[in-house]
Formats: C-alpha cells, sequence, structure tokens
C-alpha cells in the first residue's frame, strides 16, 4: 500500500479513536482518493466504504464509489445513489457499531435503530430483509451495514478472508467477505 493512502487511513484512526467521526470520513476519502490517483482501485473502494460506514447516506462517497465504474459492483453503486436520490428524508446512519441483536422478535442488525431482519439458514448463509423504515435500501448498503456487523474487527492481512453467502430481498445470492468485497454466486 502507497505511503499516502496508509498515512491518510492513520489520521482516519486517530480520528476515530477521538470520537471525531467528520474528521475520520475526511480522512477516508483522502485514502481513497491517494488509491484512485495511484490506481489502487481495491483500496480506494474500501477507503470510500469506510467513509460510508460513518454515514450511509452520504452523497458525496457515494458519487465516488460510482466513479469507479470498472469495479465489479459498479451496478450496485449506482443503484445505491439512485436510492438515495429517491428518498432524501433517510436518516443519517453510522454503522460502525452495527451488530447483530436477538430478542423475541428474531435477529436483526442494529446500528442505533433497526436496520436489517436476519436469518442464517447454514453455516456459511445469511438472508436479509430490510426493517419497513428502509424497505428499498439497496444491495450494496444491505453489505456495507452487514460486513459490519458481521465482522467489526476485520483482518486487513488475511490471506483468505472469512466470507458469508448473503442473500438480500430477492436479489442474487451474493458472497461477501470481511474486507468488504462482494461477487455474484
Amino acid at each position: 500500500m502507497n505511503i499516502d493512502i496508509r498515512e491518510a487511513l492513520a489520521d482516519a484512526e486517530r480520528a476515530l479513536a477521538t470520537g471525531d467521526r467528520a474528521a475520520a470520513a475526511r480522512a477516508f476519502v483522502d485514502a481513497g482518493d491517494h488509491a484512485v490517483r495511484y490506481q489502487l482501485w481495491r483500496s480506494a473502494a474500501r477507503s470510500f466504504r469506510s467513509a460510508l460506514e460513518l454515514d450511509l447516506v452520504a452523497r458525496d462517497v457515494v458519487a465516488k464509489l460510482v466513479g469507479l465504474r470498472h469495479l465489479r459492483a459498479a451496478a450496485d453503486w449506482l443503484d445505491y445513489q439512485d436510492a438515495l436520490d429517491a428518498h432524501p428524508d433517510w436518516p443519517h446512519v453510522s454503522c460502525l457499531r452495527a451488530q447483530v441483536l436477538i430478542d423475541d422478535r428474531g435477529a436483526y442488525v442494529d446500528c442505533g435503530m433497526r436496520v436489517l431482519r436476519l436469518a442464517m439458514t447454514s453455516d456459511d448463509h445469511v438472508e436479509a430483509q430490510p426493517e419497513a423504515r428502509f424497505a428499498e435500501i439497496p444491495l450494496a448498503m444491505a453489505l456495507v451495514v452487514l460486513r459490519r456487523a458481521m465482522w467489526p474487527n476485520a483482518r486487513e492481512q488475511a490471506l483468505q478472508p472469512m466470507r458469508l453467502r448473503i442473500s438480500y430481498s430477492n436479489r442474487p445470492t451474493v458472497w461477501l467477505d470481511e474486507l468488504g468485497d462482494w461477487e455474484p454466486v
């Protein structure tokens, strides 16, 4: 990884440690911009997704992901952008502390509010449905949230990242890995 990217990511982590989410988001975007400049597309996408975890409705960050059109998931980011345009009333939600909770109503992902309902149908398969308030969240948003809920401390240097099959709201099933990348099954 390039030194500029590493420094920006370190700035983001320091900002998060002090609770300054705005500075952290700016630093993650800076890291993504550096990665784009060096044509490190996966690093750019991961940096931008890290910024997005701080505010799931950050239109400027989604626009940067849409700008990475050669990514395998480019259409998913366009859907995300369209969903944000169609729902300007969606609340600003961070999934930084997303967690899977289970109670008498079932399993769900909570980000300060319930976002997704979950069912684990096998050891490596999760079915997810949006909560009513978020009925139209796109696949990419759901996967950003699920990645953070399933792997809050992802192993960045993992040779073989852990992954799960995710079925989301009548969409084709995808493999989601702990680094936040996904691909069709």
